[in-house]
């Protein structure tokens, strides 16, 4: 029973809900409503303001259309509906009853398949649909897939959410239902839209395949890979793809035995329709299962008889479903050699006819992934020498891209890309200008198909590539391995020399690739975007490259694809590798090192400079992927953080939090001289902050070990290092309580005054102001400074200053200090 302060609460809220009810806010009435009855369910005012609300929920504008458009079926009362939906945030209670209205509407309508995904995004919505499939699942099932591509989106997606469902039984039971559902569909014999009903097999089976052993038997898998035939849509093709994938990663062993069924009942029993089906089912194997299209591909007489059996068939489409399952099958090296040996003749004589240009261009992208190892002479099928070369068929293929036309663009882009490999090639290409932008605007149109883009990548990739980094102890190994094996170490390609590379990624740049880059990452996949990373990672490798690339967007697009990687809600955060996290990271290091962060991180950019930060702490930390540490990315990462801590104190506050004892427990302490010159410059910049003074100078312990530390790196060999840490003791010694510190160390006040006698004017300037502060600070302390500096002989110090010294500001610096040590 609720208590009086409890009764109180609720009749507040009840008559909060009441004032929302008269506003028209009924989302509000209903939340605070919600609320009140879990206090008190039974209080009077609060069942009355559920009453008042429904009545005039009753009198909504869209329950009062959804009536008439159920009975109407008039596309006007339709189209108000969605108006009525579309940017406004209905209460549950509408939702609800708006959706238990249309589960009255029969038949196929756009607007009320809009309508229906539009109300499945309301959890009241669900339930309705979740009460009408388990009460009558077949019915519910056809109604929406009759309504269209959006409702049967919202079908199976409370098909797969748990949380919509009362029972672990109840959920099963509906995947079950629906998947046999959608096989049935599959099944039927001119089906419009099969693409809906194979999305459901596909997404249950992506999300649930556990809960449907036993469905599956070979006349259903005989549906999904029939589905693979190269004449029906890509849409469908797709969804039957994720399908086989699925199920054969449910159940390999009966899969593989489905499929080998399904492909040499066929070619048994040739068939021009049966022939393609089988192929094309074959060839979409390949790459998901290529030891099983293998041994299918490799059986007896098959290969050898292919030629044959199509040319004898006379259809260009099958043709084309044996081109391109000789494309797919060109993955397995085996494979390889028979088609070589096999069929490269006709493939030869496709090129040559050229005929029909899909047909002849996948030849000739068959050839290139061949390579050009020709058939040994005693082989079948050989009349007379070969009609294509290499050469042709990159001439041709770029031909294509050239040209408006947009047919075989793909199979050129592919063809090309297996042709970069060659270092020859990749210069050819770089050096085409024309091409090159030709090329961007093809991969630049969002109706060229997604292989277009990621083709094209490829080449850019490949003509971007260095080398990768080796260290001296990699090189020797990889020397040792070659004479161990009796043969001589292998000199890299002149083409791929740092100079050249250089060259072409110039080239790239000056292409548009990053605008390109910019516009086409919105609707990337994690493959495409690793892609786009190695682009960038190349490019920026060139300091004169950074300036452009951030100008065009480069930043934005890496922390963009940064965002995208660590996204927990993301579905596909777990397809990018670790590499991708360096590439990405390290592509910002390079460019925030050689940029003012001001003209990238501003308010009109609305980009703030804390984003940058996490990206370059990863490179701090070791790669666990590596035999040996590549420091020139933690050496890299340094700097721009450096880079970015000349901005303001948030910023540097922030890196303070994340970074502070990485840098001071690590990476200042690190054998590395370049790593530990950038720690300490680092470190200078932060001490501009209150934060950053306090890590020094808060009379701590842990406090007194840094103040101990950043003296030691004012005393080491390297100048640079040295004149970073002289100008953090100038900043904090601005503070007495740093002044305290340096008083404490047994040393303190010596490496002071050794900074005055540096040879570099730099550190000279930085060491007297030091000792300004340390002699000018209040009270007691500054009394203990005067002390202690003249007990160094600081006297004498500071007078050979002026006499060595030519920077005005040094002399000046040096007369002021002296006249308050002799004052």
């Amino acid at each position: 029973m609720a208590t009086t302060a409890e009764e109180e609460r609720a009749e507040r809220l009840a008559q909060s809900a009441a004032a929302s009810v008269k506003a028209g806010d009924f989302v509000d009435a209903a939340r605070a409503l919600r609320e009140a009855t879990t206090i008190a369910p039974e209080n009077p005012r609060v069942k009355a303001g559920w009453l008042s609300l429904r009545e005039e929920e009753s009198k909504s504008p869209l329950l009062r259309i959804c009536r008439a458009w159920v009975k109407s079926k008039d596309e006007d009362d339709g189209e108000e509906a969605l108006k009525l939906i579309k940017g406004h945030q209905l209460t549950h209670e509408v939702a609800e009853q708006s959706m238990s209205i249309l589960m009255g509407y029969k038949g196929e309508c756009d607007v009320l398949d809009h309508v229906t995904g539009d109300l499945l995004r309301y959890r009241s919505a669900q339930i309705v649909l979740v009460e009408s499939l388990k009460d009558r699942p077949t019915e519910t099932y056809y109604q929406f897939f009759e309504r269209g591509d959006d409702s049967m989106d919202g079908l199976l997606a409370v098909l797969l959410n748990r949380a919509a469902w009362p029972s672990d039984a109840t959920f099963i039971q509906a995947h079950r239902d629906a998947f046999i559902l959608s096989l049935a569909m599959m099944m039927e014999k001119a089906l419009d839209h099969p693409e809906r009903a194979m999305k459901g097999i596909a997404r249950l089976l992506a999300a649930h395949a556990s809960h449907l052993n036993g469905i599956i038997d070979s006349d259903g898998f005989d549906v999904i890979l029939a589905s693979l035939d190269i004449r029906l849509p890509n849409s469908l093709r797709s969804q039957a793809t994720l399908a086989t994938i699925k199920i054969i990663e449910l159940s390999p062993d009966t899969a593989q035995n489905l499929i080998s069924k399904f492909v040499t009942s066929r070619v048994a029993r040739p068939t021009t329709d049966g022939l393609i089906v089988a192929f094309s089912a074959a060839a979409a194997i390949f790459p998901i299962t290529t030891s099983v299209a293998a041994a299918l591909f490799l059986t007896e007489g098959f290969i050898s008889g292919l030629v044959s059996l199509v040319q004898n068939k006379n259809s260009q489409r099958l043709d084309q479903a044996s081109l391109e399952l000789l494309s797919a099958a060109c993955v397995d090296k085996t494979c390889r050699e028979a088609i070589n040996r096999h069929c490269r003749l006709w493939l030869e004589e496709i090129v040559d006819a050229g005929l029909d240009k899909k047909r002849s261009n996948l030849a000739g992208l068959i050839l290139m992934k061949l390579g050009e190892e020709k058939p040994p002479e005693n082989g079948p099928q050989i009349i007379g020498p070969a009609k294509v070369d290499q050469d042709d068929l990159i001439l041709r293929f770029k031909e294509m891209v050239l040209s408006t036309e947009t047919l075989s663009k793909q199979d050129s882009v592919e063809g090309l890309a297996y042709a970069s490999l060659q270092p020859k090639v990749r210069e050819e290409l770089a050096k085409d200008h024309v091409f090159l932008r030709r090329l961007i605007e093809t991969m630049a149109d969002p109706t060229a198909p997604k292989p277009v883009m990621f083709g094209g990548l490829t080449i850019f990739v490949n003509l971007t590539t260095y080398l990768p980094f080796q260290s001296e102890e990699e090189k020797r190994m990889a020397q040792l391995k070659a004479y161990a094996n009796t043969t001589k170490p292998s000199e890299p390609d002149p083409l791929e020399d740092e100079a050249h590379v250089t060259a072409r990624c110039k080239k790239v740049l000056d292409s548009g690739i990053v605008p390109l880059l910019v516009t086409c990452s919105k609707r990337a996949s994690p493959s495409v975007l690793s892609q786009m990373l190695q682009i960038l990672l190349s490019i920026s490798q060139e300091k004169k490259h950074r300036g452009l690339m951030a100008q065009q967007g480069a930043v934005k697009l890496v922390l963009h694809i940064w965002d995208h990687i660590h996204a927990e809600e993301h579905p596909h955060a777990s397809s990018y590798s670790p590499a991708s996290n360096r590439a990405a990271a390290h592509t910002l290091a390079r460019i925030l090192i050689s940029i003012n962060p001001f003209h990238v991180f501003s308010t009109a950019s609305a980009l703030p400079t804390t984003n940058a930060i996490r990206p370059l702490l990863f490179l701090l930390e070791p790669n666990p992927t590596a035999k040996t540490q590549n420091l020139l990315q933690t050496f890299e990462a340094l700097l721009a953080l450096t880079n970015l801590a000349s901005t303001d104190d948030i910023t540097r506050d922030a890196i303070i939090r994340l970074a502070w004892d990485k840098l001071m427990d690590d990476l200042i302490l690190s054998p590395n001289t370049l790593v530990q010159r950038a720690t300490v410059e680092l470190i200078c910049n932060l001490v501009a902050s209150p934060k950053g003074v306090e890590k020094f100078a808060d009379g701590s312990r842990r406090a007194d070990n840094r103040m101990h530390i950043l003296l030691a790196m004012a005393d080491v060999e390297d100048v640079q290092t040295r004149s970073a840490a002289g100008g953090a003791l100038a900043m904090l010694l601005g503070w007495d309580l740093a002044v305290d510190a340096v008083l404490k160390r047994d040393r303190g006040v010596e490496i002071l005054l050794r900074l005055c006698k540096d040879e570099s004017e730099d550190v000279r300037h930085r060491g007297v102001v030091c000792v300004r502060s340390v002699i000018g600070a209040p009270g007691e302390i500054g009394e203990r400074g005067k002390a202690e500096v003249k007990k160094k002989e600081g006297l004498e110090v500071l007078k050979q200053l002026l006499i060595t010294s030519r920077r005005q500001e040094v002399i000046q610096m040096g007369v002021e200090t002296l006249k308050v040590l002799m004052a």
